[in-house]
């Protein structure tokens, strides 16, 4: 069967349906998936519900839709607890800004560095961060932990694909001065009062109507501007593609050849380990990890009420199966102080997102902007962390959807 439709979106996470929501021309979404909201929804695991990892919402770049978003349903404002786990301590973070709290060998080493003006930056993620922080700040913490974060070498990545997501230092670091102002892109967080699932029951009920789940687009001619499931034939005037990019680049039809080059669109895929345990015991938010004795980067706790939620996050290899790469997570939760003994554990669920973070290489600023404007130039807006291959927040891919859906009411009017 065709149909048309004069806006077409092809993914329902929170890109796809903040685009619905603002979008005031007839309009279809086609999901994949049973539901919707993608990672940033809830699975279910015997009797109990799950998020995908620690997402939650950052509105300090993206104010704009923070009305919209709460209004669906209420939310709760965190300030931010987090902590690094170095050298047998949980020291707060930013680590640069708590340096009194290192050994004071390290610690002297680190500020006679950050005193002294550093080499030009280089073109690499790591080379800007040595030039930034100092070698030694650089061996103990920022390579370690985003060799395990990326599950790729820093140098081998881009400078700036951190998108400022890392606190700088102030001129008074290295005075050892107190810094108590808020750092970083997360200083307050946000998450919907019983939980996301609840959250996305609010969000998505006035689109129900115009949505397609359990459908694929399994092909998509540009030159036609028409879109193939197993099912169905639509047709349209503009689309919107919130997937990830590199799997909407494989379903097209009638776009220039080799959109997509070996080794230009890259990315890191992680396994994220949920726990229920028994008691809580610690108060922080989540804890970074840098130390190379466990494959973990980071262990938090989910907010809010109801049974002692956890989560602990490392990057695998694409297609890894459960099981591999699997390490015994209890001694390192109670080095944390997270439990005391293995009893504590009362459940265990794992899921792996297969694109979890976008990685920077130095093809990206020549090959990703390059792909979005042709697509552009055909009725295609490619947008959200995945759809425009990026580096974003929920709420900062919630933004650019209202943005987008707005420019197309425009154009259409």
């Amino acid at each position: 069967m065709t149909k048309h439709t004069e806006v077409l979106i092809i993914g329902g996470g929170i890109s796809g349906s903040t685009a619905a929501h603002f979008l005031r021309r007839p309009w279809q979404l086609l999901e994949r998936e049973p539901v919707l909201g993608g990672l940033s929804t809830q699975y279910r695991s015997n009797d109990f519900w799950f998020d995908y990892g620690g997402h939650y919402f950052h509105f300090l770049h993206a104010l704009p839709i923070q009305s919209h978003l709460t209004t669906s349903a209420p939310f709760k404002r965190y300030v931010r607890r987090s902590k690094v786990r170095i050298f047998d301590r949980l020291i707060p973070f930013p680590l640069q800004s708590h340096l009194e709290s290192l050994p004071a060998t390290w610690r002297h080493r680190i500020v006679r560095e950050l005193a002294t003006p550093g080499a030009a930056p280089g073109n690499s993620l790591g080379s800007g961060l040595r030039a930034t922080f100092g070698s030694t700040l650089y061996q103990i913490f920022f390579y370690p932990f985003l060799s395990k974060y990326y599950d790729t070498d820093p140098d081998a990545l881009a400078s700036g694909m951190e998108k400022g997501s890392i606190p700088q230092p102030r001129p008074d670091t290295a005075t050892l001065k107190r810094d108590k102002k808020p750092q970083g892109y997360n200083p307050e967080f946000f998450y919907p009062v019983g939980g996301l699932r609840l959250f996305w029951k609010k969000y998505e009920a006035p689109l129900m109507s115009s949505v397609r789940l359990s459908e694929p687009a399994i092909s998509v001619d540009l030159t036609r501007r028409r879109v193939e499931t197993r099912s169905n034939t639509y047709t349209f005037s503009r689309l919107i593609n919130t997937i990830p990019l590199p799997q909407f680049l494989s379903l097209l039809n009638g776009f220039p050849a080799n959109p997509n080059p070996p080794g230009a669109l890259i990315h890191a895929s992680t396994r994220v380990t949920n726990m229920v345990l028994a008691v809580r015991r610690r108060r922080f938010h989540w804890v970074y990890l840098p130390e190379t004795i466990h494959p973990y980067y980071r262990m938090g706790y989910y907010p809010g009420a109801g049974a002692c939620k956890i989560y602990l996050e490392q990057s695998v290899p694409l297609n890894t199966r459960m099981g591999e790469k699997e390490s015994d997570a209890s001694h390192l939760l109670q080095q944390l102080g997270v439990i005391h003994d293995r009893e504590e554990i009362l459940y265990v669920s794992q899921r792996t997102i297969p694109i979890s973070y976008v990685l920077f290489n130095q093809s990206w600023f020549h090959t990703v902007p390059e792909i979005l404007q042709r697509l552009k130039e055909k009725g295609v807006y490619s947008i959200g962390r995945y759809g425009s291959w990026n580096y974003s927040s929920m709420a900062e891919d919630a933004l650019t959807a209202r943005n987008t859906a707005l420019a197309i009411n425009r154009e259409m009017s």
